[in-house]
């Protein structure tokens, strides 16, 4: 994936969760993530680290379980029960 492909969303470091970027407008709780679409940009947060944006690769349907793409940097799984939080458009 190419830095072109998340456009104005990314790949960007927001350091505080008070600089949560203008487009992550809804916080989507693990129990929604199965609404997500492959290919749909997110930004996740996470305490001491931040926002990072990405793109879902694949979604479980019964499960709390969410792969992200992030550009350049490779695959992460992220669980219901991991201290993340994951932010759509809306």
């Amino acid at each position: 994936m190419s830095p072109e492909t998340l456009g104005a969303w990314g790949p960007s470091h927001f350091t505080t969760s008070a600089q949560r970027p203008a487009g992550a407008a809804l916080r989507l709780p693990p129990s929604k993530w199965s609404e997500l679409s492959r290919g749909e940009t997110v930004w996740i947060h996470e305490d001491k680290w931040g926002f990072d944006a990405g793109l879902v690769d694949e979604v479980s349907s019964d499960h709390e379980f969410l792969w992200i793409e992030f550009a350049g940097r490779g695959r992460r799984l992220l669980c219901g029960g991991d201290p993340v939080q994951v932010w759509t458009r809306g």
